[in-house]
């Protein structure tokens, strides 16, 4: 065992197995259908009793399991019999010291890490691109953000990846923080090098904590980018309704092996946690892990073949970009990356990326899930058939037929925005008095909300920052470009809004 404070990591060359515990045990899908063969008369919560209440046929065959912590399907706070052992076994499959069940998306892990390992006051690094839950996170703890540089990627106009050698150096400059949150995957499937910044946080005892959301499959199959746990992080939350068949909500918390503060993570998932969770979706978890275990490391080979062979053909298409593994492995920062991503740029078509998804969806009825001015996203799951991305693959032929440019379309990559002075911390901010100022007037003030532009989709302001001379010329710049901003009151920027 390790011996320092935090935790008994993984070293980066370890080996995940699996067959220590039966995983063809599902113990909450399992007491779940035991509780509906004894047809009892429900006399408890919920009030739709069971579906009755639903005249929607398709709400009453889920409704059916819905139920509440009747004796039999245990309690998820104080869990002794099927959760106790679901989580035993979600704790197997993902290589982790401990996992928690999260009915409320990756979002209240990621709380519950804030709140429990970084208090008030209390110094972290984190990417200034994070998910908007590291900002509720620091708000609902008090902990000051020490913020990682974005650098977009040439070509793309968007931050891939954090990178260890600006965390070493930000290390240097702030010795008192306690750890590092770092996001990886991106949300473009792109992998930062966490072998590398988990030793160097190791030789400083400092948290590696770990937003791994859109990365719950990577652990049952040795092709995709390494798991965070094996890579050395103390701590990773899983928005496994991103990638597995689980529902809408469905995530997890894992904690390292030997994982010093556990109880204090505990009480506080506890804490944020509600004490009626979606039966639903932790069958779906459970369900979930004992597919991939016992059958995900085939489905995860069939679906990196096919997208191997179907990025190849979508970049024989003229005006199409699809940015393959290689290529985008070859960029400063990046370790890995999620076959299921399909990041095509549309740099030589005479429409944008915005008016592709949008042919895409009316056209041929396909649906996306990102779109941006440059660049579409499309996910693609372990369920997806060869049809599914010939699908895609001829809609993107025919739409390139007929938008080409006839000349290279330049790209338009935002500039990365000033790093601005953070007067009050995000909690502090968040409850202070906010009054709305026009924009010429706000010279001085301290900003009361956020403001992104995309691209580069990075905050240029955060509440709690200051708006100095530098920082009012580029909000007098976003102003005037047109670009697609997010979190203003006001989109046009007209009036800003500030703290009082």
């Amino acid at each position: 065992m390790w011996g320092g404070k935090i935790s008994q990591r993984m070293s980066p060359n370890s080996l995940r197995r699996f067959g220590i515990l039966q995983h063809k045990a599902t113990p909450i899908y399992s007491a779940l259908k035991s509780y509906m063969a004894e047809n009892n008369l429900r006399l408890h919560m919920p009030g739709h009793s069971g579906g009755k209440g639903f005249k929607v046929e398709e709400l009453r065959a889920v409704a059916a399991m819905d139920l509440s912590e009747v004796p039999g399907l245990d309690d998820l706070h104080l869990p002794t019999q099927a959760i106790k052992s679901a989580r035993s076994l979600l704790a197997d499959a993902f290589g982790a010291g401990q996992s928690l069940f999260l009915v409320n998306g990756a979002t209240s892990g990621i709380h519950a890490l804030f709140l429990s390992l970084l208090p008030e006051g209390t110094k972290v690094i984190v990417p200034r691109n994070a998910h908007r839950s590291f900002y509720g996170g620091m708000v609902l703890s008090g902990a000051l953000p020490v913020y990682l540089p974005c650098r977009l990627a040439p070509g793309l106009g968007v931050a891939l990846a954090n990178r260890s050698e600006d965390i070493y150096h930000l290390l240097k400059q702030n010795p008192e923080v306690k750890g590092v949150f770092l996001c990886s995957p991106s949300y473009y499937g792109t992998c930062s090098e966490l072998d590398q910044i988990s030793l160097l946080l190791r030789e400083k005892n400092k948290l590696l904590l770990v937003d791994e959301a859109h990365g719950g499959h990577f652990p049952f199959h040795s092709a995709y980018p390494r798991p965070a746990l094996q890579s050395g992080a103390d701590a990773v939350v899983n928005g496994l309704h991103k990638t597995l068949p689980v529902l809408n909500q469905g995530a997890c918390l894992h904690l390292a092996a030997g994982f010093v503060e556990w109880e204090q993570v505990l009480a506080t998932w506890s804490l944020l946690t509600t004490t009626s969770p979606s039966y639903p979706i932790l069958a779906s978890i459970d369900l979930a892990r004992q597919l991939m275990v016992e059958e995900g490391y085939s489905l995860l080979e069939r679906a990196a073949c096919l997208s191997q062979n179907y990025k190849s053909r979508i970049n024989q298409i003229k005006g199409l970009h699809c940015f393959e593994e290689e290529e985008l492995k070859a960029l400063p920062g990046i370790s890995g990356v999620d076959p299921l991503k399909v990041l095509i740029s549309t740099q030589g078509l005479i429409i944008d990326g915005l008016a592709l998804a949008k042919l895409l969806r009316q056209k041929y009825r396909i649906q996306v899930e990102l779109a941006a001015p440059e660049i579409i996203l499309a996910i693609m799951s372990i369920f997806h058939e060869g049809d599914d991305w010939e699908r895609l693959y001829r809609a993107l032929e025919e739409l390139a037929r007929d938008y080409r440019a006839r000349a290279p379309v330049s790209l338009v990559e935002g500039e990365i925005p000033p790093l601005p002075c953070l007067i009050l911390a995000p909690r502090e901010a968040y409850m202070a008095t906010k009054i709305s100022l026009p924009l010429d007037e706000c010279r001085g003030a301290i900003a009361g909300e956020i403001i992104a532009a995309y691209p580069p989709g990075i905050p240029c302001l955060l509440p709690g920052e200051l708006i100095d001379d530098t920082m009012l010329d580029y909000l007098r710049y976003l102003k005037k470009s047109g670009l697609r901003l997010q979190g203003p009151q006001d989109p046009a920027l007209n009036y800003v809004k500030i703290i009082e």
